[in-house]
């Protein structure tokens, strides 16, 4: 099973990143970025709600 790759030598291999040069890394980075916060909004403000509602 090792060593049964019909490739013998990895001379002249390329690599190919179809979003290199582009914005969609970035793009997808803030997006991201965006979507993890907005968790953490939403609960401060249920948060804070429940605490004005329970306040003694």
């Amino acid at each position: 099973m090792f060593n049964s790759s019909p490739i013998q030598t990895w001379d002249g291999a390329a690599a190919f990143f179809s979003y290199a040069g582009s914005g969609g890394p970035v793009l997808w980075f803030w997006v991201s970025v965006i979507l993890c916060i907005i968790p953490v909004l939403v609960s401060l403000k249920a948060e804070k709600a429940a605490e004005d509602k329970y306040k003694s």
